[in-house]
């Protein structure tokens, strides 16, 4: 079972590059822009991360390609976790690199900033902080028309250390990072 398992993968493999090597290339043009929305799994982890479940998370994109490797690239995504005790709005720019072409697949890598507005609630009361931090993302791409495409994208965000006063006086850290999965939609113009 395993052999054939084994070559049925060798088959299709097969077929895969063989249709990439016949078919032209999809490659981005330059001065393209490109909208979208996105939908994925986010899960928040460090300080802001304790006592809260992942979550459901829809976001928006836009991307400006300066050439066919690289892109302008910005997002916004909002997440609310256990019943209100976590909302996040991340808002991010940075550039976006595709790696290489593979028929109308194309993979990427991300790296940006962004300002993460958090809202953390800690007992009967809610931290309120906007932190900076910086973002890293993979994907990959496949066009399916001139003009639309759908992909992937995992995303690592990273927020760098801030303190907030809670209304009793006392201070704690809203700091961390959150992962996020996405599906990802758009159109190019």
């Amino acid at each position: 079972m395993k052999i054939l398992r084994m070559r049925w993968f060798g088959v299709l493999g097969f077929l895969f590059l063989a249709g990439g090597i016949a078919s032209p290339a999809a490659e981005a043009a330059s001065g393209a822009h490109s909208v979208g929305l996105m939908v994925g799994q986010v899960w928040p982890a460090g300080e802001i991360g304790k006592d809260v479940d992942a979550a459901v998370a829809p976001g928006i994109f836009y991307e400006y390609s300066a050439s066919d490797v690289f892109s302008l690239y910005a997002s916004g995504i909002h997440s609310n976790h256990s019943e209100d005790n976590l909302k996040i709005t991340s808002t991010n720019v940075g550039i976006k690199a595709n790696l290489f072409y593979f028929d109308r697949l194309s993979p990427y890598a991300i790296l940006g900033a962004g300002l993460y507005f958090v809202n953390k609630r800690f007992g009967n009361e809610i931290a309120s902080k906007t932190n900076f931090g910086l973002h890293l993302g993979l994907g990959a791409e496949l066009d399916l028309s001139d003009h639309v495409f759908i992909g992937l994208q995992f995303d690592l965000h990273n927020l760098f250390t801030s303190k907030a006063v809670l209304a009793s006086g006392s201070k704690v850290d809203v700091s961390g990072r959150w992962t996020g999965f996405f599906l990802r939609g758009g159109y190019r113009f």
